[in-house]
């Protein structure tokens, strides 16, 4: 009788020292999912800012051209160049996203289906 004692005292033993094993290898990749999360969350308002940013520039270069600070051939060298930095920015956003709009649907057209 008392060596099933002991041997159940051990048992709980065991259990109570190898429970946090268990418990830490299961939490762990949700740490890292809320890490990664995070860390997309703010790439991505990194990149929200920096297409405000570039829409700003583009908005100025069109005010210069008309005030004539600018002349037609800087303007539309100037234009390209942020607007092919900022189709890159948004491709990057899309990519963060998980796709872009293309691959699903948005929701306000959702909502006119479902009513």
């Amino acid at each position: 009788m008392a060596v099933l004692i002991a041997l159940g005292i051990a048992v709980l033993a065991v259990l109570f020292i190898a429970a946090p094993f268990f418990f830490l290898t299961q939490r762990a990749p949700a740490a890292e999912r809320d890490g990664a999360a995070a860390e997309r969350a703010a790439l991505l308002q990194d990149l929200q800012a920096e297409k405000e940013t570039i829409y700003e520039a583009i908005q100025e270069l069109d005010f210069d051209f008309k005030s004539g600070k600018l002349s037609a051939e800087d303007h539309e060298l100037l234009r390209l160049r942020h607007e092919a930095q900022a189709a890159a920015v948004l491709q990057r956003i899309d990519a963060l996203n998980g796709g872009g709009a293309a691959g699903r649907p948005r929701p306000a057209a959702r909502e006119k289906r479902r009513a």
